[in-house]
């Protein structure tokens, strides 16, 4: 035998020390694994696998608990973060960008080059939010692909006329 498999098998006999008795009793198996040579391999692998679950699941469970956090500090309480079409309710922010809140009306703009513009520059100003941190990736996407539709829209209907 080698060095290093002494070394291997004195700390699995060191970590087996550390295991209750009354387990060895409920759960039969184990007093098998233990009696078979390499038994004790199985059951530091075992072992081992058990503790990875667990920090896995223990560091999701901190994962989903700042993820939360990071959503509830993002909504600015003082800033109304409503993207929209319409320019009836306007606030402006820390960083001098203007929100506009949605009424569910849509104006439409004759000159499309004004309309491509002002679409324009709303997708640059979601672009800075994201950046600066305003926002989260999904309200980002979801306002893009909007814009994009808009535009879209846009086009179709000059390809039509």
């Amino acid at each position: 035998m080698t060095e290093l498999q002494q070394i291997i098998e004195t700390l699995i006999d060191q970590l087996l020390l550390w295991i209750p008795s009354q387990i060895f009793v409920d759960f039969p198996f184990l007093s098998v694994l233990l009696a078979n040579p390499n038994g004790r391999f199985v059951l530091a692998g075992l072992a081992l696998v058990v503790s990875f679950i667990c920090l896995w699941i223990s560091l999701r469970v901190v994962q989903a608990l700042l993820d939360k956090q990071t959503k509830l500090g993002s909504n600015l309480s003082d800033d109304p973060v409503n993207l929209g079409d319409s320019h009836s309710s306007e606030a402006l922010s820390k960083d001098g960008f203007q929100f506009f809140k949605r009424t569910g009306e849509e104006t439409v703009q004759c000159d499309d080059d004004l309309a491509l513009s002002a679409i324009e520059q709303e997708m640059l100003a979601v672009k800075q939010l994201f950046a600066d941190g305003h926002i989260l990736k999904d309200v980002y996407v979801v306002e893009t692909r909007r814009l994009y539709g808009k535009a879209k829209a846009l086009r179709s209907q000059t390809d039509r006329s």
